[in-house]
């Protein structure tokens, strides 16, 4: 585990993932990424009328995968440092 890195989503969408969102899966997973900070209170998100699942895969997960995959094509230390920051702020802000 790394303190920087995408998260893994739960074995059910998983198995559901398009093919290049695998490539989020040979990344150490990271206590914090930049799609963590943006779906923070992704629960609040979730509470729209209809299948939670549907809703999830069609709306939440596509858009975590790309923030994902653009966190690994631009990955750098400075990067990373910054995503540190700002989930600070972002947990500070919360509390």
């Amino acid at each position: 585990m790394s303190f920087v890195g995408t998260r893994p989503e739960v074995t059910k969408y998983v198995e559901r993932y398009k093919p290049e969102y695998n490539a989020t899966l040979l990344m150490p997973a990271g206590i914090t990424s930049e799609a963590s900070i943006e779906y923070l209170e992704e629960e609040k998100l979730l509470k729209k009328p209809g299948d939670i699942d549907k809703i999830y895969l069609e709306e939440v997960l596509p858009e975590k995968m790309q923030i994902n995959l653009n966190s690994i094509r631009n990955f750098s230390l400075p990067g990373d440092i910054i995503t540190m920051l700002r989930t600070a702020v972002a947990v500070c802000r919360r509390v």
